[in-house]
């Protein structure tokens, strides 16, 4: 006597996607695990760099040929810790600029007394809390010109160039 058996033949291409789904499952749970332990970091969904409500900053780095996102808190950290903090008298002595001057971001008059942020790009200058509470909106530019904040890694050292005062005078 014999056993009956049935032969389902089935075909190639069905066995390989149910391996394929079977193999990427595997895949994600093993990741899910790792994740869940804090051995891996899935990557940030590249979509989210360009929608608005993204906290990044895409940004031309000299070692790369496209723009790479950074995170906008790295950005303004750097930003508030390359930009000089130096006092108005000391600007006006070392550029020969007028006593009094106004700052773009506030429109009240920089007084020798005020602590001003001198901008390395446009030579621009402002006071210390304007322009950190401009940098902490997420704004990478100039509120006057729109140049960048940050000059090029290459730049950075250079920042005793001679200035010229386009701010209008105070009385």
């Amino acid at each position: 006597m014999g056993f009956w058996y049935l032969a389902i033949k089935i075909p190639q291409a069905l066995t390989m996607t149910v391996f394929a789904n079977l193999a990427s499952h595997l895949v994600s749970l093993l990741l899910a695990a790792l994740s869940h332990v804090g051995l891996f970091k899935s990557p940030p969904d590249p979509d989210d760099y360009t929608s608005s409500s993204a906290n990044y900053v895409l940004i031309l780095d000299g070692s790369s040929p496209s723009l790479l996102p950074v995170p906008v808190h790295v950005v303004t950290a750097s930003i508030k810790a390359k930009v000089p903090i130096i006092p108005y008298s000391d600007f006006v002595y070392s550029h020969g600029g007028s006593e009094t001057a106004a700052c773009s971001v506030c429109l009240e008059c920089i007084d020798a007394t005020h602590l001003i942020r001198e901008l390395l790009n446009c030579k621009h200058v402002f006071h210390r809390e304007c322009l950190d509470r401009w940098v902490d909106e997420g704004q990478v530019t100039c509120p006057l010109c729109r140049s960048m904040l940050l000059p090029p890694k290459k730049l950075l050292p250079s920042s005793s160039a001679l200035v010229t005062s386009t701010a209008a005078d105070c009385h």
